[in-house]
């Protein structure tokens, strides 16, 4: 599976239409895709699914069917990577779901960077956890490509 990552620190520039626009256009072409949404947003989300069943991943407390919730043990130091939940869009689109908590593991991003410098070994399976979880979700489905857009949070001031 390839992935293409679209990333800018600022919003408004298209990413979230663009990888919106290109998982129809593959799906269109027969091939399968798995749509990832990182962003804090969950605009991606948002694009795919109705406002009703999207709330149904964003329980009050914990979500569970969301791109973070695999990571979620690894960030509390409880364990691994799980099993991550695609939601089914169309017979060539699988969505990894946005959550709205995402912009607190940032936080968590931007103190493993200079661990890994370190050689410490939990640091780099952080900062390579969402790779992890693409990889797997791609797996699951047979996904030919991963198509994700991420922007930056503001929680500190940036984006």
């Amino acid at each position: 599976m390839k992935t293409i990552a679209f990333f800018n620190n600022k919003g408004g520039v298209g990413k979230t239409a663009l990888v919106y626009h290109l998982a129809w256009m593959f799906a269109d072409q027969g091939r399968s895709i798995l749509a990832v949404d990182l962003d804090p947003q969950a605009n991606l989300s948002t694009m795919f699914l109705e406002e009703d069943h999207l709330e149904a991943f964003w329980p009050e407390g914990r979500s569970t069917h969301t791109a973070l919730a695999p990571i979620r043990p690894l960030l509390e130091g409880e364990g691994g990577i799980e099993e991550p939940w695609v939601e089914e869009i169309d017979d060539d689109i699988g969505l990894l779901v946005g959550d709205l908590a995402l912009s607190g593991f940032e936080d968590e991003l931007s103190q493993q960077w200079p661990r890994c410098l370190d050689g410490d070994r939990r640091a780099f399976r952080v900062i390579g956890a969402f790779a992890e979880v693409i990889r797997r979700a791609g797996a699951r489905r047979e996904a030919e490509l991963a198509l994700t857009s991420w922007r930056k949070g503001t929680r500190k001031g940036y984006g």
